[in-house]
């Protein structure tokens, strides 16, 4: 099942208590409370020095052994409150959703799981100087079908009113879509033609069901 628009509507259900000047921990309690019975996913808070007080990011971690889906919104640590408004609550939204999103796809290749002498990375060639973790770890086909629709996601949330297929078509071009410039920067002076063919072919596959 996909749950794109499950996850987009317990965000906008909770949208009225969420904006504000609120605390850390009432925006996690929130979200955890609104996800609870409908996607279960615990979400949790991070603070770090170099967040400015405007700053957040979200990432996320799905524990397999445990079938939990966690998701860490990043917050300042220079303050306990953080301010969603009106003007960004677009961009608040789309990040808690792309996270939860990917997470719930982790969790369902994990459930669906047939290895069967299945590869679980895809190989690359030619490489530049050591294999680095974050090269294994974009390698891996699990994350490189998650990143593709998060690529997905990012071409509708950047470019709304162009065509995404064409967007994904020039997509070297393009410098909002940090899912894919992450890719591009990791596997620089590196042949990665074999993953760079299954990425966008995952993100060309998910652009019709992607909403933000």
């Amino acid at each position: 099942m996909y749950l794109a628009p499950v996850i987009d509507n317990v965000l906008e259900s909770k949208k009225s208590k969420l904006i504000g000047n609120s605390t850390y921990f009432h925006i996690a309690g929130t979200l955890n409370r609104a996800f609870k019975k409908t996607v279960p996913i615990k979400f949790k808070y991070e603070t770090f020095l170099d967040y400015s007080k405007e700053d957040f990011s979200v990432s996320g971690l799905y524990d397999m052994e445990k079938n939990v889906k966690y998701v860490i919104i990043n917050f300042s640590k220079d303050s306990k409150h953080f301010k969603i408004s009106e003007v960004n609550w677009r961009e608040f939204k789309f990040a808690i959703s792309q996270v939860c999103q990917h997470e719930t796809i982790h969790q369902n290749q994990w459930q669906h799981r047939h290895l069967d002498g299945e590869p679980v990375a895809l190989d690359f060639r030619n490489l530049s100087g050591d294999i680095s973790e974050e090269k294994e770890y974009l390698a891996e086909i699990d994350e490189i079908d998650a990143y593709g629709h998060d690529i997905a996601m990012e071409i509708k949330y950047c470019y709304p009113n162009k065509n995404p297929y064409d967007i994904l078509r020039t997509i070297n071009s393009r410098k909002k879509l940090w899912s894919y410039n992450y890719y591009k920067k990791i596997f620089k002076g590196d042949d990665w033609s074999d993953i760079k063919k299954r990425l966008l072919k995952k993100t060309f596959l998910w652009l019709p069901y992607v909403t933000v």
